[in-house]
């Protein structure tokens, strides 16, 4: 709350108290999460990424307030900025919870957990490589189109990548629901099934993945360069932050006093350039004719295929930490199974 610019300062030019306030606040939470793996002694991976979660909303609504891009009614007053900062969830303070939408948010909990359980239980037994081990080599080396566009190869991606969606719609759903229920407000939705209903890699990335990220980082990188570059740089920027958090918990997961063989880091931040890519193809093909022509023939299903196809052969960029690190056979500990005997 003291980061934010006060009234009649400017957020672009922030007094030399605040920019000490603001680096300070930065390495604090950068160093947080190894400080409580110490304190702690968490070696699962699972409950190391957990941890890690809220961390990671702190470092971007840091830099949001600095910017002064906070969201409307978050700083209306000094408790309700402190519930925002704290909350790892989007909170909507213009919009108070219906008991419907309660009773609906506890039932989309109990759904996510269910699907959650199904997943593991599927992929579990292959070790989440339920088309077999197959490789498709490390970003630092040469792509061919063999192992990239493989079956087997994409199949695995897919395995992983529902996981995640999976899990991350599960958190999110959990722990907006339970924010709900103390706060009174209404959260945004963590997740809309962007693996099955995506329309664009734009309405993939902005619409429907792991929202809660979205607008944070909308606010806290994209808004702030979007004042001095072009749109086209200000995704830039989102993209190589959003590789550049995911190598901190890579690192801080993984790595920090753990002994994990092909852990390497920069995978995930080729994985988010590749997305950027994609993107700055779609903005300059989207309003062509023949792509116009085509969302209009093809089935939606097939469009959604056609978009899932533009990040999958390089997915195995983001999901090969976790493969590699035991990342999945630590998070079962948490979800209810069914094993063969």
């Amino acid at each position: 709350h003291f980061v934010l610019p006060s009234r009649g300062e400017s957020s672009t030019s922030p007094t030399k108290t605040r920019t000490l306030l603001i680096g300070s606040l930065i390495c604090v939470i950068g160093i947080m999460p190894y400080v409580v793996f110490d304190v702690v002694g968490i070696q699962n991976t699972a409950a190391r990424f957990s941890v890690m979660a809220p961390f990671i909303l702190y470092l971007f609504r840091t830099f949001e307030a600095a910017a002064g891009f906070v969201p409307k009614g978050a700083d209306e007053s000094f408790s309700r900025y402190c519930t925002y900062f704290a909350t790892p969830a989007e909170v909507l303070f213009e919009q108070r919870v219906t008991r419907k939408e309660m009773i609906q948010s506890s039932m989309d909990v109990i759904k996510c957990a269910a699907i959650m359980s199904i997943v593991c239980t599927i992929l579990s037994p292959s070790g989440y490589t339920p088309f077999g081990a197959i490789s498709a080599g490390e970003f630092y080396e040469p792509v061919t189109v063999e192992n990239y566009l493989n079956p087997r190869h994409l199949g695995n991606c897919f395995a992983i990548a529902f996981f995640f969606q999976s899990g991350l719609a599960l958190g999110t759903a959990a722990i907006g629901n339970l924010v709900q229920i103390l706060t009174g407000y209404k959260v945004l939705r963590g997740m809309n099934n962007p693996m099955l209903e995506a329309t664009s890699p734009s309405d993939f990335w902005g619409k429907r993945w792991n929202l809660l990220v979205h607008v944070v980082l909308k606010r806290g990188v994209y808004k702030p360069v979007r004042r001095y570059a072009s749109a086209l740089i200000a995704s830039l920027a989102v993209f190589v932050a959003s590789g550049l958090f995911h190598e901190w918990v890579v690192h801080a997961v993984f790595l920090y006093n753990k002994q994990s063989e092909g852990v390497v880091l920069g995978s995930n931040t080729a994985f988010f350039v590749w997305n950027f890519v994609v993107i700055a193809c779609e903005r300059m093909l989207v309003a062509t004719k023949g792509v116009q022509s085509l969302k209009k023939v093809l089935p939606r299903f097939m469009v959604t295929v056609m978009i899932i196809m533009s990040s999958l052969p390089a997915a195995h960029w983001f999901g090969g930490p976790y493969l590699n690190g035991n990342f999945f056979s630590d998070y079962e500990i948490f979800v209810p199974m069914i094993r063969k005997m």
